[in-house]
């Protein structure tokens, strides 16, 4: 109930996503849509240093994100798209503290499934979600006792593609580039 009215305010402003993705958590059975909300408070060079260059989980259905982020997500998935029966995961399980010979940088993809985590995180909390995940998250990944929510997110995190006929006119350019 908590996250389905957080949903409704965010989408009253952005009354169109960016686009939509299919998500869930590890254990789910279901696969949820999840909307991708793009500003460019959110771009890698925005003008707000907290909001610069992150992606961040508002709700079990919202995902915010920079447009040059959603570029960039769209791309990648027109040239090696996931789909729910191969869903992206996080390589290694954590985005930041890798192990073994997972690559350094990860993927949007990668990225978006971590995001995928957090939602799923979010519907398993309920309202606990806004009060834990915004003051943990700001932990980040790595080996300590405290980085586990974000590990937990990369490792539960599935992206299972862009939902068909979700991306907006801004972005439908870069599907036949």
């Amino acid at each position: 109930m908590f996250h389905k009215l957080v949903t409704d305010s965010l989408m009253s402003f952005h009354p169109e996503p960016a686009f939509s993705v299919w998500g869930r958590g590890l254990r789910e059975t279901d696969w949820h849509v999840i909307h991708i909300l793009a500003t460019d408070r959110r771009n890698h060079n925005g003008r707000l240093p907290l909001f610069r260059g992150c992606c961040i989980t508002w709700s079990a259905n919202v995902i915010a994100v920079g447009w040059d982020f959603a570029e960039w997500l769209i791309r990648e998935q027109v040239e090696s798209p996931c789909s729910r029966e191969h869903p992206q995961t996080v390589a290694g399980g954590c985005l930041r503290y890798r192990y073994g010979d997972s690559p350094s940088i990860p993927s949007a993809s990668e990225i978006m499934a971590h995001e995928c985590g957090h939602t799923a995180q979010g519907r398993q909390m309920g309202a606990w979600y806004w009060l834990f995940g915004a003051s943990l998250t700001l932990l980040l990944e790595g080996p300590r006792p405290w980085n586990r929510f974000e590990n937990l997110a990369s490792n539960l995190g599935q992206f299972g593609g862009i939902v068909t006929g979700s991306i907006c006119p801004r972005l439908q350019p870069l599907l036949t580039s």
